[in-house]
Parts: structure tokens; C-alpha cells; sequence
């Protein structure tokens, strides 16, 4: 009997705690960034392909951005290009300067909870060349507009 009562306790602690552990988890995070299996440096012709990961939990995707930067030895970075995407996953169109995101939701196992993996080709024609690199930053926003964002500073080099 005793047994059963502990049992029937540490069942609902459980509970409390996997509700408090889903309460802290941020809305959106964004965990990894990086160029699949591509090595530069590259030319303004190339297009790459980067991913991202993260987690989302207690909210709907909304949009993803992602900006490249000057990347220099001194001085602020400066924006050289950004685009919007409306939605987590987009075909290449004229609206989005024919690059491309893709997004796979896998389950966890906290509710409400999914990880993430995108990936997105991007085209390097507005990256200026003579061996200049590039940060790019990505944000990954909720409709209740949380922003997720990651960067990687000197990414790329272009030629």
C-alpha cells in the first residue's frame, strides 16, 4: 500500500515538474548555424546552403529573416543585404531574391515544444568580392513577433 502511495506521489511531482520545466523554456531559440557541406572562399555566382536549428515552443512560426553583414578588422559592420521570408518554409521567387527556406518540425518530448531544422539557399550575387567576408544573422520570429537570432561572423569570403 505504501508503495502505491509513493508511486501515485512521484507521479504527480513529475507533472509539476515537467510543467515547470516547459514554462521555462524560452518561446524561441535558435541553437546552430552554419554552411552545409560547402567550402569557400566563394564566388558572387555561388549559392549556398546554411542551416539552422532551434526550438519553439507555446507559439506559431511566423517569419525569417536573415541579413549579411561587412564583417571588417575595424569599425562597425555595415548591412549589405536582407530578405524576408513570410513564412518558415518559401520557395526561391523574385519577392525573396530567389533564395529559399525549408523548415522540418520534429516533436519533443515536452508539450507544446518542437525543434526545428531549416535550410536555406541563399544566392551571394549582392556580397561584394576582392576577399571580403560576411557575417549573416538570422531571425526566426513568432506570431506573437518573439524573435529567435543567431550569427556567425565572417561566414563567408567572396573571391
Amino acid at each position: 500500500m505504501a508503495s502505491s502511495l509513493l508511486f501515485a506521489s512521484c507521479q504527480k511531482d513529475n507533472e509539476n515538474v515537467r510543467t515547470e520545466l516547459e514554462n521555462a523554456l524560452p518561446t524561441i531559440a535558435l541553437t546552430s548555424l552554419g554552411i552545409r557541406q560547402q567550402v569557400g572562399p566563394f564566388n558572387q555566382s555561388d549559392v549556398i546552403q546554411v542551416t539552422f536549428g532551434g526550438s519553439i515552443t507555446k507559439a506559431e512560426p511566423s517569419t525569417i529573416d536573415f541579413a549579411w553583414y561587412t564583417a571588417p578588422t575595424s569599425g562597425a559592420p555595415a548591412l549589405v543585404d536582407s530578405v524576408r521570408f513570410n513564412s518558415w518554409t518559401e520557395t526561391a521567387a523574385a519577392g525573396n531574391g530567389n533564395n529559399s527556406v525549408a523548415t522540418t518540425f520534429v516533436g519533443t518530448s515536452y508539450p507544446n515544444t518542437q525543434s526545428f531544422s531549416s535550410n536555406m539557399n541563399m544566392r551571394l550575387a549582392k556580397l561584394t568580392g576582392g576577399s571580403r567576408s560576411y557575417t549573416l544573422r538570422v531571425y526566426a520570429r513568432t506570431k506573437g513577433n518573439e524573435v529567435g537570432t543567431l550569427s556567425v561572423t565572417r561566414l563567408v569570403t567572396i573571391k
